[in-house]
């Protein structure tokens, strides 16, 4: 009998913990994840971009998957992403309440045009201008958009361009490198 009363006052203890564990029906749920205003940020190199995070608890915590590729700060629900080389990242946020995000990050190179002396040109018909490419490395070379309207060659850094009839074209320079520029012109 002693082994029964023992049996039912265990039973109801077991019982009576189970039943009053929890009414919070929050318990044990998983946060949502952090969501933001992009899925994937671009920047190029040694320019920053701004993402905001759309949800989730203060302070937010942040970390670059590369810093060699992008670094980042985070100022609130601002988070600034600094392009370091080109390539891609992933940037990971955890918020005050341990919810976890990501995005990822593309860090572009610096595409930088040629220069010249004059980005745009006005020619007569049979009449020549000069422009000079001031950055780049030569040799260069040229190709006008419309050759019914102008054409262009290039010695050294002087781009010669001779109208043929009234109209409007362009010319690309391109250095030896692969970088590019344009020189509106116009033929009267």
């Amino acid at each position: 009998m002693k082994s029964f009363i023992s049996s039912v006052v265990m039973a109801a203890l077991c019982l009576g913990s189970f039943v009053f564990t929890s009414c919070d029906k929050n318990d044990n749920k998983t946060p949502d994840p952090l969501t933001f205003s992009v899925t994937k940020a671009e920047v190029e190199v040694g320019k920053t971009v701004e993402v905001s995070v759309k949800n989730g608890t203060q302070p937010f915590t942040v970390k670059s998957s590369d810093e060699k590729i992008a670094t980042v700060a985070v100022d609130k629900e601002k988070i600034t992403v600094t392009g370091v080389a080109a390539g891609t990242a992933t940037i990971s946020v955890t918020d005050n309440n341990k919810a976890i995000g990501s995005f990822s990050v593309e860090v572009k190179a610096v595409t930088e045009k040629l220069e010249f002396d004059k980005a745009e040109v006005t020619v007569g018909v049979e009449k020549e201008e000069v422009i000079t490419v001031k950055t780049g490395t030569a040799p260069y070379t040229v190709k006008v958009a419309d050759e019914a309207v102008a054409t262009a060659t290039v010695n050294e850094s002087a781009v010669t361009v001779k109208g043929v009839k009234a109209g409007s074209t362009t010319v690309t320079v391109t250095d030896k490198d692969g970088k590019t520029g344009e020189i509106s012109v116009k033929v009267e």
